[in-house]
């Protein structure tokens, strides 16, 4: 009996080791995951305290429109993070300054319940519906509402409110490039050749020799477009597609072969537009051939911009007719768009004609200094009359530029 009783105490002494050595983890396990948080906590303390540091510093004075990590202006993408809670006057004035519209340009008139910002615009530089949708974009992120936007005459009116806020807040728009004039300090004009891969051989060099800031517009699914388009991408020369478009008077007045037509439906001209870029892919954008009949149909544009858009193309608009609605369709697009101005060569190419379109370009560039100009590549005397036009226009002061560097904006992805 004794050694049982031996043998038990033996026994219930382990158990109590065991049970020491349970409680020694559990406690240790405790301790572990209380240091853990402690130092959880003070690394997510440290770190709000950096960033608030940080925002604190990038939003001193002196520090407005500086990203923290080149010190470049910020750019109407990095605006559009602005918080809600800015005030809309706060805003207004961010979207003026990326617009590179300077304090000294616009007026801002105060009133007991509203501010009123009148924004003058140089024709040259800044479309109004661009302007317009600027605004509304960057009003809209920062947490405003467009209430009213309305048309009086030559000038565009938006008025916009934001919740919290009792006062409104409108901007006009209007065309004046008067406060502008000091700032214009070269003319631009790019000049696009309609027509090409039609032509060949020694006319086709001869039009190959202009300078590489000549625009070659060139028609699709021609004996020579592809061979056109591969010899002005191996110069430097942009390029784009010369897409026939259904004029007034269609059929009698005929488009060409492929033409976009106004009975056609979206998908059709989906796949024809495609079918052009998938063949001539080196080609920057397109250009309407005719078209005075589609590019006044907003629908028959809004189903081409949206392919144009999907290829991330460039457009121009001819302005084959007066009402042509493809420029606007396009900026609404947001895609990248261009309107010609003049033809140089209509009605004729005669002496007279060369000397009455210069005058109206050099006319023209007292109020725009981005000038978009067309003419074509029929035959040699067409491009004899080209030589001595660009001569003429560089002897007047004139800088030859590609057409994607005439009056191009970013759009913002806010838009």
């Amino acid at each position: 009996m004794p050694k049982q009783r031996a043998k038990r105490k033996k026994t219930g002494k382990g158990k109590s080791k065991a049970s020491n050595i349970g409680v020694f983890i559990v406690v240790g396990l405790i301790c572990a995951t209380l240091v853990w948080y402690i130092i959880r906590d003070t690394s997510i303390l440290e770190r709000s305290k950096n960033d608030e540091k940080s925002e604190q510093e990038a939003t001193a004075p002196g520090a407005k429109g500086k990203n923290s990590n080149n010190g470049s202006q910020i750019s109407p993408t990095d605006l559009s993070a602005a918080p809600a809670e800015q005030s809309l006057d706060l805003i207004i004035e961010s979207t003026l300054e990326n617009m590179d519209i300077a304090s000294h340009i616009y007026r801002r008139q105060t009133k007991p319940d509203s501010y009123i910002y009148n924004v003058p615009l140089n024709r040259g530089e800044m479309e109004m519906n661009y302007a317009n949708m600027l605004f509304k974009g960057y009003v809209e992120r920062g947490g405003g509402v467009l209430d009213t936007a309305i048309e009086s005459g030559s000038k565009q009116i938006m008025t916009f409110s934001k919740k919290g806020d009792p006062k409104k807040y409108q901007v006009v728009l209007y065309y004046d490039s008067k406060p502008y004039a000091t700032k214009i300090t070269s003319r631009n004009i790019a000049i696009v050749v309609d027509d090409f891969g039609t032509i060949g051989g020694e006319l086709l060099e001869g039009f190959l020799d202009l300078p590489p800031e000549v625009t070659f517009a060139i028609f699709p699914e021609m004996h020579n477009s592809v061979h056109t388009m591969d010899r002005a991408h191996q110069q430097g020369r942009e390029s784009i597609i010369h897409v026939p478009m259904e004029p007034i008077g269609f059929p009698k007045v005929d488009p060409g072969k492929n033409a976009i037509l106004v009975q056609m439906k979206d998908g059709e001209i989906d796949r024809l537009i495609n079918r052009f870029i998938n063949n001539m892919p080196l080609c920057i954008g397109i250009n309407n051939h005719m078209g005075s009949l589609a590019t006044t149909d907003p629908d028959i544009m809004q189903a081409v911009m949206i392919t144009v858009k999907a290829r991330d193309r460039i457009f121009l608009d001819s302005r084959t007719s007066n009402v042509s609605v493809a420029y606007q369709t396009a900026q609404k697009a947001h895609i990248p768009a261009f309107r010609n101005d003049i033809f140089l060569d209509s009605p004729d190419i005669s002496k007279k004609t060369m000397d009455a379109k210069l005058e109206q370009i050099i006319s023209m560039s007292a109020t725009n200094n981005s000038i978009i100009a067309i003419t074509h590549c029929h035959n040699k005397d067409k491009l004899v009359y080209l030589r001595e036009f660009i001569a003429r226009l560089r002897k007047e002061g004139f800088n030859l530029v590609p057409l994607s560097k005439i009056g191009k904006y970013s759009v913002p992805q806010i838009l």
